[in-house]
């Protein structure tokens, strides 16, 4: 159990928004570059998005508005702890970006998707102080979760080493950065990765670049009991769609970037998804196996203005329910409203590229400190996002190494970080800031929400703040 400390009440904040129902289907992504929300989020630390942090934009109801923050940095740095070993919980540039984002629930998952179950891969290695090896590396898919072996630990969808094999690599060393990903234990694991490469795919598939979309067979893949990938036919990974299918791909989905020039082409891939209202072949591939071939959600380095394809049709503009998302050359530049993130003009769109992209149905509860480490005698300021209009905010101390938790089962976050909870406050929904008293020696506060929808309690995600 944490060690708890005893903080006055809170006084009373109030909220310039009113409160939202659990969520629907959405998207989760990254950007390329750091980027604001569209609703400006309250006026509150959560309307700045960075590469290294998830975002959401929900597809239902319609019209969709903003994107919000999914993932701040702070619920990865309370989940993961010091994995540096540098004696502070936070860091800015953990991850370096997040480069690619899976949610695969398992069949026996009774938690909905949250930010403890999606996996995501990094473009820089996470520390193993906390974890230990192999850790979280790019060409992982992985997720920062507990067991026996304690907490901060990584689970892996799909190691690096894997990865190779499948590509008909030796496991070592790691020279793979895997770029993007999507994936169903029917259908296989469909991938991009950052950088050309020669390798030794299925039938001696001989090279492969980053603008191609490869996959790995389901019938080449031996997975755990909960969906994750144990082990991997060594040179199944089969040529999905090439780059110059890729290419006309994007040329058939008339789309314009962020200065309103057409895309032409892919050069990078940069996210994938099944788009499961898109049609599907089934081909025989080299070895005689016959092998899916879904249409794909995708996004590339050229599609600057945030803009998201789909493979379906032949290529086109993906607008799965409130819009597409993204402007059709000839009627000006896609700005990034259309995702939920803002422009900085009408007539120029955001810089960024979406990095990583994956569906998911989860609902948005999320802390985040405006300060992560704060002087001696200031107080910690922190802004909250929630589903309910009535919310309760805890404290508790924080070990120097990685804080414990408990797991609860809720339709939010689904573990309790704060398990000796000393003192409450209340904030209306929507987006609110509550600030501590003065905190005068050197500590590590985790901080955690909870709210009711209906008859539902949630759990927001934890935040961390450091004296």
């Amino acid at each position: 159990m944490n060690s708890c400390f005893n903080i006055s009440m809170l006084s009373l904040v109030a909220s310039a928004a009113i409160a939202q129902p659990p969520q629907g289907p959405s998207i989760l992504y990254t950007t390329s570059q750091p980027e604001l929300t569209l609703s400006g989020s309250g006026g509150t630390s959560l309307q700045f998005l960075r590469p290294n942090e998830v975002v959401q934009f929900d597809l239902w109801p319609c019209p969709s508005f903003s994107a919000e923050k999914w993932g701040p940095r702070t619920v990865y740095d309370t989940m993961a702890g010091d994995a540096n070993a540098d004696g502070w919980i936070h860091e800015a540039i953990r991850f370096g970006a997040i480069d690619a984002l899976l949610d695969l629930p398992a069949s026996t998952a009774a938690q909905p998707p949250s930010q403890r179950s999606v996996f995501w891969s990094p473009t820089q290695a996470m520390g193993t102080f906390i974890s230990g090896f192999p850790g979280l590396r790019p060409g992982d898919t992985a997720r920062i979760t507990y067991n026996t072996a304690g907490f901060g630990q990584v689970e892996h969808f799909l190691t690096a080493e894997d990865l190779q094999i499948a590509l008909g690599l030796p496991p070592s060393p790691l020279v793979v950065d895997l770029d993007a990903i999507a994936a169903d234990p029917n259908l296989g694991v469909f991938f991009s990765i950052d950088q050309n490469l020669p390798i030794l795919g299925a039938c001696g598939l001989p090279f492969a670049q980053d603008g191609d979309v490869l996959m790995i067979p389901a019938w080449a893949i031996t997975w755990t009991p909960d969906f994750r990938v144990q082990a991997v036919v060594p040179g199944s990974a089969e040529m999905c769609y090439p780059e110059f299918i890729m290419d006309a791909f994007v040329v058939a989905a008339n789309m314009a970037d962020a200065t309103g020039a057409q895309v032409t082409q892919v050069v990078d891939v940069e996210g994938l998804e099944i788009d499961w209202n898109g049609t599907m072949s089934f081909v025989p591939g080299c070895t005689g196996a016959v092998s899916a071939r879904p249409s794909l959600v995708f996004t590339a380095s050229t599609m600057t203005g945030c803009g998201v394809a789909t493979t379906n049709g032949g290529g086109m503009i993906w607008g799965p329910s409130c819009g597409p998302l993204a402007t059709s050359f000839g009627f000006g530049p896609t700005l990034g409203n259309q995702i939920g993130v803002l422009p900085p003009s009408a007539a120029m769109g955001v810089p960024s590229y979406v990095n990583a992209i994956s569906t998911s149905r989860s609902i948005r509860f999320v802390l985040e400190p405006q300060q992560h480490i704060v002087p001696l005698g200031n107080p910690a300021i922190v802004d909250v996002n929630s589903p309910g209009g009535l919310n309760f905010v805890f404290a508790a101390l924080s070990p120097n190494t990685v804080a414990p938790c408990a797991p609860f089962f809720n339709l939010a976050f689904p573990d309790v970080y704060v398990l000796g909870w000393v003192w409450s406050t209340f904030t209306p929904g929507g987006f609110a800031t509550f600030v501590t008293p003065p905190i005068n020696i050197p500590v590590k506060i985790v901080f955690q929400a909870a709210t009711f929808v209906g008859p539902n309690l949630l759990v927001s995600t934890p935040a961390t703040v450091e004296f």
